[in-house]
């Protein structure tokens, strides 16, 4: 029998796009599954027409949150169950990345309490909230990879010359955007730290090169004199730092490129649990160094990647200085991602969890 399997996202389009979930789609549909997408459909009675209802980021289903709506998508959810719809959900924060108030993380709380089941990327988080929600079952199925989607197939050389960035150059890249100044005042920081050591940038084309596409998005353009001031010097500021950054979004051609024309990608997140630029970078054959917090950091020391303290810019600058040396490692990191993280394997590891039931 077919499993419909609904993931409670937005529909996606061709701008708002998650790969997470439409990697997963087409690994799980190539396996039999159907899928489903929308907001609208978790409040009809058609939902129950669905064997899974699969939250992913709970903060995304309504634009603003009062005890009201929390109260009726908890309702939804003991309606659900009690007709026998089996409700996953995907851990992939402890808290809200931006939205700070506590109706979200009530949010949080309540789809812990009343999901059949949370799903895990990485051991850290299952043994954090096993303690918190005992009567929930929790599974690790591991950040999938988007072999199903992007290939990385252009070379180092051919991504450099894409994106107009010297050859002779060693590339560190922070990929995604920065999400407050702290973290832009860590990776600077660092980046001052390795280029003042004589353990950096001392061979062929001097200082290391920080590429950080998401580093500063905000756009000159503004008709507020004040903000128009503030970004000036923001802009000024971080590139006489030597970032390299762009203003816009950047499409998935040139994702790819960025990737593989790096040599060491960094995780600049200083609070996290898990991060799709880790398995994003082992598929495109790169060395990683991130924070040992979280599921990351568990994932890197598994891995054989280098981790750093996220309140020591020593530690930090030592692993990227190691990572550098040891970039052979971005290969092993991609056989490591094929054997293990493909989406047809994670597709069948969901699967099961499903069925299970």
């Amino acid at each position: 029998m077919q499993m419909k399997i609904y993931f409670v996202v937005k529909e996606p389009s061709e701008r708002t796009i998650n790969h997470f979930v439409s990697s997963l789609d087409k690994a799980l549909e190539a396996q039999g599954c159907e899928v489903v997408y929308g907001l609208e459909l978790l409040w009809t009675d058609e939902v129950l027409s669905c064997d899974i209802v699969h939250f992913q980021w709970p903060e995304f289903i309504f634009k603003t949150y009062t005890d009201t709506i929390i109260a009726r998508v908890r309702d939804r959810l003991e309606w659900l169950k009690a007709h026998g719809v089996k409700v996953f959900y995907t851990c992939h924060n402890l808290k809200p990345h931006t939205k700070k108030d506590e109706a979200i993380r009530h949010l949080y709380e309540v789809l812990c309490s009343h999901a059949d089941t949370i799903v895990h990327l990485g051991h850290y988080s299952c043994e954090l909230l096993q303690a918190q929600y005992p009567d929930v079952r929790h599974v690790v199925v591991p950040h999938h990879i988007y072999n199903n989607v992007f290939t990385f197939s252009v070379s180092q050389q051919e991504a450099r010359q894409r994106l107009h960035l010297p050859q002779d150059k060693k590339i560190i890249l922070s990929f995604g955007k920065f999400r407050n100044n702290k973290e832009r005042q860590f990776v600077l920081n660092i980046k001052n730290k390795c280029n003042n050591s004589p353990l950096f940038g001392r061979g062929a084309g001097g200082e290391a090169l920080f590429l950080m596409p998401g580093f500063y998005r905000e756009t000159l353009h503004t008709w507020n004199p004040k903000k128009l001031v503030n970004r000036l010097y923001h802009t000024m500021r971080y590139k006489l730092a030597g970032i390299h950054f762009s203003n816009e979004v950047i499409p998935d051609d040139l994702m790819q490129c960025y990737f593989r024309a790096a040599d060491v990608v960094l995780i600049q997140r200083l609070d996290i649990l898990n991060s799709g630029n880790l398995p994003m970078a082992f598929h495109a054959g790169r060395v990683v160094v991130g924070p040992d917090v979280g599921n990351v950091g568990e994932i890197l020391r598994q891995t054989g990647n280098y981790s750093f303290n996220p309140k020591s810019i020593n530690t930090a600058a030592d692993s990227l200085h190691k990572a550098l040396n040891d970039t052979a490692k971005g290969e092993e990191n991609y056989e490591y991602a094929m054997k293990y993280w493909s989406a047809n394997i994670i597709a069948s590891k969901l699967l099961e969890s499903y069925e299970d039931f």
